[in-house]
């Protein structure tokens, strides 16, 4: 199995992931509309103040009452809700403070547009403790650096000075010694439509390489869960090759140190 694929399994399925991927992510929801349904079970969760049952029986329906897209990596496993107290903490104390009457309005809401993860994960590349730069000419005579700037600041950057000969911004150009990284970042938290569609970019994306400069993908979410359905998104990981990186956001600390 791709290293990079497997180390980013084993940090889904054996530590609290989603606590630590709040760091990259940090998430804050609100809900809208109204609601009239009674929901029992729910409403004695509610009641108790606890908040792993309230999470799970809020689970079993179609719409959650917060957009939270750490949500989804619960609907499909969850045993993670007793390995990440942090997150769950996190979800259900913005549930109780909103009060019964909104969890319940926020589970009949329309549903909202995706939001873009851009600008949190370069965010977060800023605290790793390298050096993020603006100036192309001091970033390219660094021995280990970020490129700071939007995606088409970078995709202009990576078709001058790498071979880029994609059209698409990139979210990601990161220099270790005499290598370069071009890359882009996913968040996936449900299956079908757009959510797949990014999936089968970063995939197209990861496969090619540029003249002087390796693609990878930073990948997060349900796709390092295996859920055992034929043709799902976790086994076209398991077909990347050696060279072909694709990882989780926390794990590229331990990609640069490697190179």
């Amino acid at each position: 199995m791709n290293k990079w694929v497997e180390k980013s399994i084993d940090l889904a399925k054996k530590s609290n992931y989603l606590d630590n991927l709040v760091k990259v992510y940090p998430i804050d929801v609100g809900v809208v509309v109204k609601a009239s349904n009674d929901y029992k079970i729910v409403k004695d969760a509610f009641k108790k103040h606890d908040g792993s049952e309230l999470l799970l029986e809020l689970l079993k329906f179609k719409r959650f009452p917060v957009d939270d897209p750490y949500v989804g990596f619960f609907r499909k496993d969850k045993t993670a809700i007793k390995r990440n107290p942090q997150t769950v903490k996190r979800i259900t104390d913005n549930l109780f403070k909103i009060g019964m009457g909104k969890i319940m309005s926020g589970i009949e809401r329309q549903k909202s547009s995706s939001r873009q993860f851009g600008q949190l994960f370069r965010n977060y590349v800023k605290k790793l403790g390298y050096p993020v730069l603006s100036d192309p000419q001091k970033f390219l005579s660094s021995k280990v650096a970020f490129l700071d700037g939007g995606d088409q600041f970078l995709k202009n950057f990576a078709k001058k000075e790498l071979g880029y000969k994609g059209e698409k911004g990139l979210d990601l150009i990161l220099k270790v010694n005499d290598k370069f990284f071009i890359g882009e970042t996913k968040f996936i938290s449900a299956k079908g439509g757009t959510q797949d569609k990014s999936f089968r970019e970063a995939m197209a994306f990861v496969k090619k390489s540029s003249k002087f400069s390796q693609h990878i993908a930073i990948l997060d979410g349900i796709i390092w869960l295996n859920d055992k359905k034929k043709g799902n998104l976790y086994s076209k990981l398991l077909k990347l090759k050696p060279g072909q990186v694709a990882l989780s956001a926390l794990l590229l600390d331990d990609l640069i140190k490697s190179v």
